[in-house]
């Protein structure tokens, strides 16, 4: 009963009231069709057709279960049907969970260059910098960085990262220059944080001999959001450790100093992220193949 081949075998025999005709229809010999009515007639328990050396007579049950059988042939080409159209023309809403800083450059002119091809699906933005819960949050699709510690969610990786030392010349004229990642204790830090997670230390690696050191940092000012910490760094209230894509234009500009070059964070993925439903949207798949590809493009150019 699982084999949908062996009930449209079925019906196509009922149609034509024949097995070579049914065989011919579906591209088969007469012989398959007929060990796939047999097949199904074991399945079920019941005799499908009463045979003859001329022809063929559907039982009585036989007919009720075609009956049975064609309706739910139909509804399952609907469904293909219905997919489809889906692939063609996309609809619906996708709830997006993503930091700031991801958001300001990268995903919301994503979601523009998207919605122009697929002008029919519909946004959520959630843009807070704290880790939401994909299932009671109504979550589709989240960006998340470094490693997961839920294993039940399904994480893609959109691109590496790591962050970096940066302050404006402005703060950098004011201090004496750090020769030293542990020169950093001292200095004002521009900390990410928020009630119930507030950073103390930045883990630093230094390039040139795979060194890692766990520096203690003077918390200055804080926020959970990425692009506050960026602004008061352009402003010279002190270091930030910001991600290398979000400031190159800074530094490029002259704006920003990338102090320390030696040393940044670990490199670390940045990826996309759903819950373990055995299917999604196709809108939503379609997205997340989109994004991906819309960032690599941006961060190569």
């Amino acid at each position: 009963m699982k084999n949908l081949d062996d009930l449209e075998a079925f019906v196509r025999v009922v149609d034509s009231s024949d097995f070579s005709s049914a065989a011919r229809s579906m591209n088969v010999t007469a012989g398959a069709i007929s060990k796939q009515i047999k097949r199904l007639e074991g399945a079920l328990g019941i005799t499908l057709f009463e045979r003859s050396t001329r022809r063929i007579r559907v039982t009585e049950e036989g007919m009720q279960i075609y009956e049975c059988i064609k309706r739910g042939l139909n509804s399952i080409q609907e469904a293909y049907n219905i997919a489809e159209q889906g692939r063609k023309t996309l609809t619906g809403n996708i709830a997006i969970s993503s930091p700031s800083t991801f958001n300001d450059y990268f995903l919301i002119e994503a979601i523009e260059k998207f919605k122009e091809l697929h002008p029919n699906v519909s946004f959520y933005l959630d843009s807070s910098n704290r880790v939401v819960d994909l299932y009671s949050d109504g979550i589709d699709l989240a960006i998340r960085s470094g490693e997961l510690s839920d294993s039940q969610l399904i994480a893609r990786k959109i691109f590496e990262q790591h962050r970096i030392l940066v302050c404006s010349p402005d703060y950098f004229a004011k201090i004496t220059p750090p020769s030293h990642a542990q020169d950093l204790s001292s200095l004002c830090g521009l900390i990410f944080g928020y009630p119930g997670f507030n950073s103390t230390s930045w883990t630093l690696e230094n390039i040139e001999n795979g060194e890692i050191r766990c520096i203690p940092i003077k918390k200055c000012m804080s926020s959970d959001d990425g692009i506050a910490l960026l602004n008061w760094a352009l402003q010279g209230h002190g270091i930030a450790l910001r991600e290398s894509w979000s400031i190159k234009k800074y530094i490029a500009s002259g704006e920003l100093i990338n102090i320390l070059p030696e040393w940044h964070e670990p490199i670390s993925p940045i990826q996309i992220v759903r819950t373990s439903r055995n299917s999604i949207p196709i809108r939503i798949s379609m997205f997340s193949n989109f994004l991906i590809e819309f960032c690599q493009d941006k961060l190569n150019k």
